[in-house]
């Protein structure tokens, strides 16, 4: 069972690294390879070492062939302890750079950039523990040898307790519900690890590197060298192993198809988008039908007015009926242009509520009778190109209140809500209706170009895939939350804008009142 769990864990661990090349893929599949090279080092010690009973025999092997395979590899005991050495040393501190590149709390951040003081601790006991030093060290030292034994399994527990907190802390610490869902999703992986590695770390590599040579490293006895287990702990062993190598493997697939899908939809929305851009003589065609319609509209005002008594009810009626198309054609082409004209964004230091002011003033310019509660703190900064993403908010503004309209809730006492705050690294902005709510079917597409589950001649379905490339050109996240009958909640999630102790406002190595310029796929020009 541990054997496949091993190779399971190795060969997912390469699958996400080929699909996401990331530090955190580099750090899952370095705490798989210690963790395998640690495991690989015990199920060798005990095979040469023998006496074990039928039960951990399969446990650890499956078959007889299997330990046996182990049994007779030819390594000296020098050779067999320092390779576990090498995976108990170098797991635990791994797991905390994992624990930390997870984390999402400011006052943690920095610590990524001094993890390597956390490998510090292991690489000295790395290099207590070379044959050679070893052996020079302890040679006839049985409290020096006690000592080195217990000292590195004191570290060891400690860095896991610390990898655990970190993880439980920040887990407790997000208050946003998906973003809740998907740290649990990727912390359960290092947390399953953790205990995996935690039921065999008691095995020290002296008792290996002294087999022949102390009786003090004959009671260090571990579970899994007693002949004879108990019923019940048996059963424990089993649980815990299956348990824990189960979690890690489900987690790894979980994590690795999440990447696989993102990636797939964004694959997906940019032919799509590419195909639509193949596509504009469409565009032109059903911008001439409503041209001809304009056309038939004109038509008919001349041939009231050429009347000997003009009905000047009819021409009120065409002329509104003529207003309204133009209207909708302007916007429908704005809309287009807004999309695909902007190859660059000029990004600087603005306040939130001003963005959120010029958003609002324009939904009010189209619907004056629409509502907005609007809740953001005046001192928040954000990074940002006021025009495209108080644009952009305004799009989600006017879908809003359209859903609202549509659903028959729009009132003096019903509005869209727009609130700006800092989450840990974020800068969410959430625009929230009352509407009928988006199901999971049209969630799938409602950013992809020209979808629209409105009145196709009034809507060229611009509006969302336009609000997405404009987040995504400002180094964020688009994700929207409803169900069905419950609302529509869309929340922006920008890269938070913080101040340093000293020296210029900065973020993303921009200093305040300088523009930082990008392109639409979010780099720097």
């Amino acid at each position: 069972m541990v054997l496949i769990l091993m190779v399971l864990l190795l060969a997912g661990s390469g699958v996400l690294l080929a699909v996401r090349r990331s530090k955190e893929s580099w750090l899952v599949l370095g705490l798989v390879i210690s963790l395998d090279v640690f495991l690989l080092g015990i199920l060798t010690y005990i095979a040469k070492k023998g006496g074990i009973g039928d039960q951990i025999e399969t446990l650890f092997y499956l078959t007889s062939d299997v330990r046996r395979f182990f049994q007779y590899r030819v390594m000296t005991l020098g050779q067999l302890g320092f390779f576990v050495a090498v995976g108990r040393y170098t797991f635990p501190p791994l797991l905390v750079a994992l624990a930390l590149q997870y984390s999402l709390s400011p006052w943690l951040r920095p610590l990524r950039k001094k993890g390597w003081a956390f490998f510090l601790l292991p690489a000295l006991t790395l290099f207590v523990y070379l044959p050679p030093v070893f052996k020079q060290l302890t040679h006839n030292r049985l409290e020096l040898q006690k000592f080195l034994v217990e000292a590195s399994l004191a570290w060891i527990w400690a860095y896991l307790l610390l990898a655990a907190a970190l993880l439980v802390y920040e887990y407790f610490s997000v208050c946003i519900s998906f973003l809740k869902k998907r740290y649990l999703a990727k912390a359960l992986l290092p947390l399953s690890m953790g205990l995996l590695f935690a039921m065999y770390c008691p095995q020290d590599p002296a008792q290996i590197y002294l087999f022949y040579s102390s009786d003090y490293m004959w009671l260090l006895g571990i579970w899994y060298l007693n002949p004879i287990l108990s019923p019940s702990r048996y059963i424990a062993v089993i649980a815990i192993t299956a348990v824990a190598g189960v979690m890690c493997f489900y987690t790894l697939l979980r994590n690795t198809h999440t990447y696989i899908s993102e990636n797939q939809r964004e694959l997906v929305l940019q032919r799509k988008f590419d195909a639509a851009n193949m596509g504009v003589s469409v565009f032109v065609h059903s911008m001439k039908n409503q041209l001809l319609a304009n056309r038939v509209l004109h038509k008919r005002i001349k041939a009231a007015l050429a009347e000997s008594e003009p009905d000047l009810e009819k021409l009120r009626q065409y002329s509104s009926m003529l207003d309204e198309t133009n209207e909708a054609l302007l916007q429908r082409m704005e809309e287009l242009y807004q999309s695909v004209k902007a190859k660059s964004l000029y990004l600087s230091v603005v306040s939130a509520a001003q963005v959120a002011e010029k958003a609002v003033e324009r939904f009010q310019h189209k619907y004056p009778e629409g509502s907005v509660q609007v809740k953001v703190p005046e001192e928040l900064k954000i990074l940002a190109d006021t025009v495209h993403l108080a644009e952009a908010l305004y799009n989600l503004l006017t879908n809003g209140w359209e859903a609202m309209v549509m659903a028959g809730c729009a009132g003096p006492e019903q509005a869209v809500r727009l609130r700006i705050y800092n989450e840990r690294l974020y800068t969410v902005i959430e625009v929230a209706d009352q509407g009928p709510g988006i199901t999971p079917e049209e969630q799938k597409r409602i950013f992809e170009p020209f979808y629209s589950s409105k009145n196709s001649n009034q809507n060229w379905g611009m509006g969302l895939y336009y609000v997405r490339q404009i987040v995504k050109s400002h180094l964020g996240h688009l994700r929207v939350e409803s169900k069905r009958g419950q609302g529509t909640r869309f929340l922006i999630l920008l890269p938070r804008y913080a101040a340093r102790p000293a020296g210029p406002d900065v973020l993303l190595e921009s200093c305040e009142h300088e523009e930082v310029v990008l392109n639409r796929e979010g780099g720097r020009k």
